[in-house]
């Protein structure tokens, strides 16, 4: 009897894990599907709307979440739909994204944007300097950086950096870091202006 028991506990386990499997590679093939849609449509509207309907299928993905959930905010961004990108993504996690900074990251991004759109550059000039006052104390609270992440957190602060400050003053602040990071300096110089 409980080799019977241990037998049928396998083989729901196996036919579980199969169903998950088969239910991944359509997520998974929906993804693509929806990426080579937008990218090769990215000036239609009903291309981008398709594209979003595909990835709205795919959110609930476990494997591919978190690439799922970057591509549908660039896909609100292409679609200039700033305010719905920032309530999508006010109603995630933050597990949901790559890093712990990103979601605030993101959301204020698309807030610029909005901002942006109105033609307001003090209010849009206002969120930029929050979003890299965010990932500066990110960066002072976190204990350990690896380098993919400190690839990525430099890559982002210095990008919205650029949006506001001359290239004398980035030039200033990478010079700084280089001396903070001398084993990065090579990544660094990537940010120079």
């Amino acid at each position: 009897m409980y080799q019977v028991i241990i037998f049928l506990f396998f083989t729901l386990s196996f036919a579980s894990c199969k169903g998950q499997l088969k239910a991944d590679e359509a997520c998974i093939k929906k993804f693509k599907s929806a990426r080579e849609l937008a990218y090769a449509n990215s000036a239609r509207q009903s291309a981008l709307d398709s594209a979003m309907n595909l990835v709205n299928e795919c959110v609930q993905c476990d494997s591919i979440r978190k690439a799922v959930v970057d591509f549908k905010i660039t896909l609100f961004v292409s679609m200039k739909k700033y305010a719905e990108g920032i309530g999508f993504i006010e109603s995630l996690s933050e597990k949901d994204f790559t890093y712990g900074y990103k979601q605030k990251f993101m959301s204020k991004g698309l807030q610029a944007l909005e901002f942006n759109s109105k033609s307001d550059t003090i209010k849009r000039t206002l969120v930029y300097q929050e979003i890299v006052n965010d990932i500066e104390q990110y960066i002072n609270n976190k204990q350990d950086i690896g380098s993919k992440e400190f690839i990525e957190i430099y890559t982002d602060l210095f990008a919205v950096k650029e949006k506001y400050l001359d290239a004398n003053q980035i030039n200033k602040e990478v010079e700084a870091l280089k001396s903070k990071y001398p084993d990065k300096q090579s990544f660094l110089d990537f940010l120079k202006n």
